[in-house]
């Protein structure tokens, strides 16, 4: 159903002035209120407040023009739609943003989203993660598996994400499949070929699908953006956290917390939603693509210190694990499938591409491996097929202890 908005309609963003339309998702309940452009949260909070005129629609180039540029070697992505659109889209000159889910345990996702960074990564020689950097809650841990390349600079990455249903439980975590770029201030720090990671990522930006029931209120897989300016040690800033985040009017079918529709069936039927980071060339906005269209970016100003380039990509699966009782949880990464159960069946980051300091799509090699203790042999990397790397990033599901 699509209802004009109500006065007191105005959760999303504070303003009831600022909401020109909401539209109720039957499918799966979410509320997605049409604010004005320039009434977003970014633009209410430092340090954006200032200047809420100076909104780019688009960057000179596109990730849709870089596929396009690179093809055969990158395909356009499938149409895949969020679910809230088949009950209506935006007007002009507005922005989706989602309301918060009454069904949500805002103490819980508050306490978690706090706690529980991205984090730096350990040294990929000792086959760990640096759990240190992802406190996670009392008894908790985040179990990583990822693939990575430090082939820099970068302007950006691209990758297609499976979209699976995956049953969280219990509701406090969360599993993630995402793709992330960073950049360190460590002078000494030299991005080649076959490198370890940085041992500091200061800078750093994610996206992807995280189930998360206890911060969007039930198990769906949902869009989210991340990015932090200090490496995740007090400031880690997710979906519209903070006002980094600058949503643009160009494309308003993609809302941040988001569902998509179909679900991928195992063995069966596959469906991705692509995702994509990059940097104009000509600017300095680092721009965030779902389905080749950019839905926003962050201003430079965001970050402390300069961020023109990234020395690290990383792609894979997060789980927050609060080890309910005392043994591992059942969550799984992705599919439930076994590591490497084939396509169609298995966990995987599809057709990565990595950006180049030219702004052009490339093949690159992300063929090392990093993870947390318990799924460091889970990671099968099934290499080059056809013309462009395959990562089988993690195994789906642990076995209680």
């Amino acid at each position: 159903m699509l209802l004009l908005v109500a006065a007191a309609a105005a959760a999303a963003a504070g303003d009831g002035a600022s909401v020109r339309r909401t539209i109720e998702s039957d499918d799966d309940g979410d509320v997605i209120d049409c604010v004005d452009i320039y009434q977003q949260p970014a633009l209410k909070h430092a340090p954006l407040q200032h200047a809420p005129r100076d909104l780019k629609a688009k960057p000179e180039i596109t990730m849709e023009a870089m596929v396009a540029a690179a093809a055969p070697l990158a395909s356009k992505p499938q149409q895949l739609h969020q679910t809230w659109w088949k009950n209506g889209s935006c007007p002009a000159g507005t922005v989706p943003i989602r309301r918060d889910s009454s069904r949500a345990n805002p103490e819980i996702a508050e306490l978690v989203r706090r706690s529980s960074p991205f984090g730096r990564p350990g040294s990929s020689r000792a086959g760990s993660y640096n759990q240190s950097a992802m406190a996670a809650p009392p008894g908790g841990k985040v179990e990583v598996a990822a693939a990575f390349a430090t082939n820099a600079p970068y302007l950006g990455a691209r990758a297609r994400l499976p979209y699976w249903k995956v049953n969280v439980h219990p509701a406090g975590e969360f599993s993630m499949s995402y793709i992330l770029i960073g950049n360190t201030l460590d002078t000494d720090y030299v991005a080649i070929k076959g490198a370890d990671p940085p041992p500091h990522l200061t800078n750093q930006i994610a996206v992807g699908l995280v189930a998360w029931p206890s911060l969007f209120g039930d198990s769906l897989s949902r869009t989210f953006v991340y990015y932090t300016n200090d490496e995740g040690v007090a400031n880690n800033c997710f979906n519209l956290d903070r006002g980094g985040f600058v949503h643009t009017g160009n494309d308003k079918h993609f809302a941040l917390g988001g569902s998509f529709f179909p679900d991928s069936q195992v063995g069966g039927d596959l469906f991705t939603v692509t995702f994509g980071i990059h940097r104009d060339p000509a600017g300095n906005r680092w721009w965030v693509s779902v389905m080749d269209q950019e839905i926003g970016y962050y201003p430079e100003s965001v970050f402390n210190t300069r961020f023109p380039d990234a020395a690290y990509v990383e792609m894979g699966g997060r789980v927050l694990d609060s080890r309910p009782g005392g043994k591992h949880t059942t969550t799984p990464m992705g599919s439930g499938m076994p590591a490497c159960a084939g396509w169609g069946f298995a966990a995987t980051i599809i057709q990565y591409l990595g950006v180049s300091s030219d702004g052009v799509l490339f093949n690159d090699d992300a063929s090392k491996t990093i993870a947390t203790t318990l799924l460091r042999s889970q990671y099968s990397g099934l290499g080059q097929v056809e013309g462009w790397f395959r990562h089988c990033v993690w195994r789906a599901r642990w076995n209680p202890l």
